[in-house]
């Protein structure tokens, strides 16, 4: 079965492992176990239609140097659920060499829906951060993920200044891999501000959108798509060329039902209005 073992891969005691389990009961999704570890904390804040809004915040403030954080998520048959975050997921300095490891495993049934749009991790100065989740769904899942990242905090002028930045995505579709991605970001290695990499962004965010309503999900984003509203600087000008303060694409899962939207720009400012759309309901 297509399963992240969190204690096992991560060598932690299994105290630290939180739990959130949801089934459908008397028409309605309802939570039917949330274990909260430290420092993780998991808040029931609301219902939208079908699904329950669960909220993920931490009691220090974000994710402190050697912090290992694991969250085991089971979604039964006809469940819904919007999982977010309190806040921007702030990962701090490390000083004493052990990254901040924070990973998610998810197993869900038949005809669930499923929205993670959390507020984007954002990188102090210093820090060391790696994050993994993986998720298995149904065919009959309506699934979007969002993934997001800023380079630092902006009125500290601390673009870039963290060690390291890893992020893993899996996602299944009963059982069987579709999509697996890997991105690393070590700024003192890499060439950040070539166009290769990052050039002027200092936010990175990733949608991935599968089942039923991925095709619907992309009409509503077409518009930041849409090359005179949000390209008009690509061309170029007198002086040299001069990229755009957002640049987007959209591509189609190969093995799946699926696409996934990326986006990179100088400001969250910028990116929000995608995250917003993605939430209309």
């Amino acid at each position: 079965m297509f399963r992240c073992d969190l204690v096992v891969q991560m060598g932690i005691d299994a105290m630290k492992v939180s739990h959130l389990e949801l089934d459908y009961i008397r028409e309605k999704t309802r939570v039917t176990r949330m274990v909260s570890r430290v420092p993780l904390r998991l808040l029931e804040t609301g219902q939208h239609q079908h699904a329950v809004e669960i909220q993920l915040s931490s009691y220090g403030g974000g994710i402190l140097q050697g912090d290992r954080v694991a969250l085991n998520i089971r979604c039964g048959d006809r469940t819904g659920l919007r999982l977010k975050s309190q806040a921007n997921t702030h990962v701090y300095r490390n000083d004493i060499q052990q990254e901040a490891i924070q990973r998610l495993s998810a197993d869900c049934g038949e005809r669930t829906v499923i929205e993670v749009i959390p507020e984007p991790v954002v990188l102090h100065a210093g820090a060391d951060f790696r994050q993994e989740q993986a998720w298995n769904i149904s065919e009959s899942t309506d699934f979007v993920l969002a993934d997001w990242m800023q380079s630092g905090r902006s009125e500290s002028n601390e673009q870039f200044a963290f060690k390291r930045f890893e992020s893993r995505v899996l996602i299944a579709l009963d059982d069987q891999p579709v999509l697996e991605e890997n991105f690393i970001c070590r700024p003192e290695m890499d060439d950040i501000r070539s166009p290769a990499l990052f050039g002027p962004y200092d936010l990175m965010l990733n949608i991935y959108m599968l089942g039923p309503h991925a095709e619907e999900r992309c009409r509503k984003l077409k518009p930041f798509l849409d090359f005179p509203q949000f390209h008009s600087d690509v061309l170029p000008r007198k002086g040299g060329f001069r990229l755009p303060s957002v640049l987007c694409a959209l591509n189609p899962l190969p093995n799946a039902r699926g696409y996934i939207f990326r986006a990179m720009a100088e400001t969250r400012r910028q990116l929000q209005p995608v995250v917003n759309m993605l939430t209309q309901t």
